[in-house]
């Protein structure tokens, strides 16, 4: 079986598909995609987590890639999904890092299960949309997106499809229409040759199995998360810039000042994708 194209069958029957880059017998380290993306994202990392002997591990969320959809899904169910990862692949304890919308399935992780986790991270990550205030710096059709996945679910999984079906088959494009959207810092990260095809092979992947099934993520970010995170025990190390205008800034301050302890690390002169390229060997550092 291919390093990229793993899965494993969890104890519901589904399929969980992951793939494994860096070394084989370093410290593991499990990677929530962003949004939408999939296990191939973690692609990036693959020439670092190697010199550093880590072995990270991109997970596909429920439906995403070679992930088994999961009807009526919540974000805390994400972290069962995790843990039976970590036994199949003989991991007591491991390390987990999301990147934007991976953000609040790491902190379900760190709810739900503290006592697997050496650490959790958190770059750039989406915050509880229910909070008012916190959308008012994204791109209108992103706040108009959210907004309609909280009143008309129904309606946003019908339209989402539509995006999806681009992202498939175009997503040179669709890095273009984003970069319009960003901050300087995010239109030159977005000129990156490794980064393009990261997020490119990642796009095309997360809508393999459908266009439809991902769009349950927009609608689990428009609700309440179903968890406090006031009453996350454990340390989050949390990376933010702030000229990024996917995932304002504010997010980041808040999810920072409501967890009870929070190691946050905001970069002037960082965006939601120059932060990946600029910063990651001093992300990696915490090992």
């Amino acid at each position: 079986m291919s390093r990229t194209q793993k899965y494993i069958s969890l104890s519901d029957g589904r399929r969980l598909g992951y793939a494994e880059f860096g070394d084989r017998q370093g410290k593991p380290l499990f990677y929530c995609h962003g949004f939408p993306g999939s296990r191939l994202e973690a692609r990036l990392a693959d020439r670092i987590s190697c010199n550093m002997q880590i072995r990270f591990v991109g997970i596909d969320r429920p439906g995403y890639g070679l992930s088994s959809f999961k009807a009526a899904r919540t974000i805390s169910d994400w972290a069962d999904d995790v843990a039976q990862l970590a036994d199949a692949l003989g991991v007591d304890r491991f390390s987990i890092l999301g990147v934007s919308g991976g953000g609040p399935y790491v902190a379900a992780c760190a709810h739900q299960i503290p006592h697997r986790l050496n650490w959790a991270g958190i770059i750039c990550g989406m915050g509880p949309i229910d909070t008012p205030g916190l959308t008012l710096g994204m791109p209108w059709i992103y706040r108009r997106g959210l907004l309609i996945a909280g009143r008309f679910p129904k309606i946003a999984t019908a339209l989402y499809p539509f995006s999806g079906f681009f992202f498939r088959h175009y997503p040179k494009q669709m890095l273009s229409i984003i970069s319009k959207k960003v901050a300087e810092p995010d239109k030159m990260a977005l000129n990156d040759p490794d980064l393009i095809d990261a997020l490119c092979l990642s796009f095309q992947e997360a809508f393999c199995s459908s266009l439809r099934w991902p769009a349950a993520d927009v609608v689990l970010y428009s609700r309440p998360w179903g968890f406090d995170l006031a009453d996350i025990r454990i340390p989050v190390y949390l990376w933010h810039g702030e000229k990024d205008r996917i995932v304002p800034p504010e997010m980041g301050r808040y999810i920072a000042q409501a967890l009870p302890d929070c190691r946050a690390t905001f970069y002037v002169n960082e965006g939601h994708f120059s932060i990946i390229l600029n910063r990651m060997k001093e992300i990696w550092q915490i090992f």
